[in-house]
């Protein structure tokens, strides 16, 4: 027997989704009170977070709590993996998901102090990434690799 098991959406998740897909559309509409269509559907949003977490509250579940923040960052991490595509064209979507896998944070803490040593090891990594011989020497050591391991 076979079982296949996905993996699930968490609350709110399908409607978020749904929100980045159409928001360039969302944003061009604006509602009157200085905010666009965007704003005001992420903001009902959030209310449903926070009433999802009155009513989990209400029937006894403490530790429970639905947090839009959570959810964001899983949908972004998503769209970075590939598994989620917001529907951009397809030269602006490769674009932002190379620049979102080439400016990786190299420092081992969450923050640093700008200056600190941390700091400046951190841009020395990224300047290394950057430079373009570099990114052929590893290009290279690639294609050596294909070729030494396909004997």
């Amino acid at each position: 027997m076979e079982v296949t098991v996905t993996e699930g959406t968490i609350f709110g998740e399908k409607e978020l989704k749904k929100l980045l897909a159409n928001k360039d559309k969302l944003v061009a509409q604006d509602v009157g009170d200085g905010r666009n269509q965007y704003q005001v559907e992420i903001q009902k949003l959030k209310d449903k977070f926070k009433a999802e977490n009155a009513k989990a509250k209400k029937q006894g579940f403490k530790n429970i709590k639905f947090k839009f923040g959570d959810t964001l960052k899983r949908v972004k991490k998503q769209e970075r993996e590939g598994k989620f595509d917001r529907g951009a064209e397809d030269k602006t979507k490769k674009n932002l998901r190379k620049k979102m896998m080439d400016k990786k944070d190299f420092s081992k803490k969450g923050g640093v102090h700008a200056g600190s040593e941390g700091d400046i090891e951190a841009k020395l990594h990224q300047e290394i990434m950057d430079d373009p011989q570099y990114k052929k020497g590893k290009e290279k050591a690639k294609k050596q690799k294909s070729v030494h391991g396909s004997r």
